[in-house]
């Protein structure tokens, strides 16, 4: 893969985010559907929770099968691009669409952390679940928006680029991936460029973004950690109380783990190293496309282990496909075994009322 050219990544991660489009919608249509009907009263509102969580999976995947984002590194400077522009939309409106994938990376981690506090919470304080009732959700709202501005910065930093730097990005862009300047859109952050005497000029509106993204983006693992720790130490002291509530507080505990697992290496690390890589001027160049392929398959991943782990909703998914492949199989089988049984039935039906005509006149 790392020997690939610009076009054959651009070619790759377009079938991977057609391919994940497919499978995300029906798999997350379905545990949508698990939430709402399946789900126990001892959920509470943290099911609405996991419904927000499972619509913005699908948001995203929209989204980015749309736009279909694709990542490049030059320099001291990462972007996200695109050369697909379906819809024709002005210059704008495609710089739109980019902001909404990057701040729809920004609510996969903050719904995550506002699922641990919940959880954390449900384990160790039920009272203070009021702060997910009533206008107390107006601090998810001022949250949400902070999140946006922080995410969504990155493009700003596209307009502070000179004219002269942007027709650089393009031109070499273009090259890369075989394709005009003019196809090229893009947001990027750029930490510094190098001037003709190879003396480093410092982008510090750039520097300002990528230091807010980080602090908000440390600022929501430490609540995952801090929460996951002592939810995790509640659920072992409480070991010996196998009660009904307690067995389902650490289902939801073990499928927010695997719910944050795979954000974590498809979206959360790969992010880490993509946006560390140009401090140092490693290159990535093309090969930043592995980025674009793992982000969209973990909307794809994610609900399958959410699925598997609560008990209601495996129940539900092991009786409804079992019933279907079962009774398709004795179907298949039947045919198999009988192929003319309908006429050999039909047939004994007539013989018998023949049967039945001749002793009647017999005994008449």
């Amino acid at each position: 893969m790392i020997g690939l050219k610009g076009s054959a990544w651009l070619a790759l991660s377009e079938f991977a985010d057609f391919s994940s489009l497919v499978l995300t919608i029906p798999i997350n249509f379905l545990l949508l559907y698990c939430i709402c009907s399946k789900s126990p009263k001892e959920f509470g509102g943290y099911k609405y929770l996991m419904m927000w969580f499972t619509v913005q999976s699908i948001f995203f995947s929209v989204v980015a099968a749309f736009t279909h984002m694709s990542f490049h590194t030059i320099g001291g400077t990462f972007m996200m691009f695109t050369i697909n522009n379906r819809a024709n939309l002005p210059a704008w409106g495609v710089w739109v669409l980019l902001e909404m994938c990057c701040i729809s990376v920004g609510y996969v981690l903050f719904i995550l952390s506002a699922q641990f506090v919940y959880r954390y919470f449900a384990m160790s304080n039920a009272s203070s679940l009021r702060y997910f009732t009533g206008w107390r959700r107006l601090y998810f709202v001022l949250i949400m928006i902070l999140v946006a501005v922080v995410y969504g910065g990155c493009g700003f930093v596209r307009i502070n680029l000179t004219p002269e730097r942007d027709r650089q990005i393009r031109q070499s862009m273009a090259t890369a991936y075989e394709v005009t300047p003019e196809e090229i859109y893009y947001v990027a952050v750029e930490y510094y460029v190098r001037d003709g005497n190879n003396e480093i000029q410092i982008n510090w509106l750039s520097i300002g973004t990528a230091a807010m993204l980080n602090a908000v983006f440390g600022s929501m693992v430490f609540v995952i950690i801090c929460c996951g720790i002592k939810t995790y130490q509640g659920t072992q002291v409480r070991t010996c109380h196998l009660s009904n509530h307690m067995n389902i507080q650490r289902q939801l505990f073990t499928a927010l783990l695997v719910q944050t697992l795979t954000p974590t290496i498809l979206i959360f690390i790969p992010c880490i190293i993509f946006y560390v890589l140009p401090i140092f001027e490693i290159p990535l160049g093309v090969n930043a496309n592995i980025l674009s392929i793992s982000l969209v398959f973990y909307p794809t991943i994610d609900p399958i282990g959410v699925m598997f782990i609560i008990k209601n909703y495996r129940n539900f998914l092991n009786k409804f496909f079992y019933r279907r492949v079962f009774r398709r199989s004795r179907c298949d089988t039947l045919k198999l075994e009988h192929p003319h049984r309908p006429q050999r039935a039909i047939g004994s039906a007539d013989s018998e009322q023949n049967d039945s005509l001749r002793f009647d006149n017999i005994q008449n």
